[in-house]
């Protein structure tokens, strides 16, 4: 658990190699911006470990880059977790009418939910009892309001930001156009200087 929460070479490499990754993609910063946030959204969805699967397939359908949307899942992390799941969870209780619960009490019924369904797997198998009721319980009590409260929280996260990234991308990528073409013409003149010497 501490490996995977505090990794030995830290966030801050993860962190690195995605701006790292985002400053070489070879499109618009409209492109990349929708794509990093459509990674924000599906990081609010309950779809765990199909992260990556919604956020390529919305990048897709929304002609956004697909790379990015793919970066963009990094924001649902297993520090950030916790307080994306329960902000949602609550969220969707509160829009659903429903009574709002503790992160404990969430934490304690998906731990029991996935007991559960492993147990009713195992039980297909011939190996002890199933109790799909609990499972069912748990995907009406606490999945159904995660999925409400999380399009609505990370279609808000999501939206928040492309408008932070896309003025960050533009002013990168002008700043290494400008770069470029110095580069460019400095190699110009000094060429130009050459032919003339000869």
């Amino acid at each position: 658990i501490k490996e995977f929460l505090l990794p030995k070479k830290g966030w801050r490499r993860a962190l690195d190699y995605i701006v790292h990754r985002l400053k070489r993609l070879p499109d618009t910063p409209h492109n990349i911006s929708v794509g990093l946030a459509m990674g924000v959204f599906s990081s609010f969805t309950p779809f765990f470990g199909f992260h990556l699967v919604v956020a390529g397939v919305l990048a897709y359908l929304f002609k956004a880059n697909i790379v990015a949307a793919l970066l963009g899942t990094f924001f649902g992390n297993p520090i950030t977790w916790p307080f994306i799941a329960s902000f949602s969870v609550n969220l969707g209780q509160i829009l659903m009418g429903r009574k709002v619960s503790n992160f404990e009490t969430f934490l304690e019924q998906f731990i029991g939910a996935g007991e559960a369904f492993w147990q009713g797997v195992k039980a297909i198998f011939g190996y002890g009892t199933s109790d799909w009721d609990f499972v069912l319980l748990f995907l009406n009590e606490l999945l159904l309001p995660y999925f409400v409260g999380g399009f609505f929280l990370g279609g808000l996260i999501s939206l928040l930001s492309y408008f932070i990234f896309r003025p960050i991308i533009y002013a990168y990528q002008t700043a290494r156009r400008k770069k470029k073409t110095k580069k460019f013409r400095k190699l110009n003149s000094a060429e130009k200087s050459l032919k003339q010497s000869l």
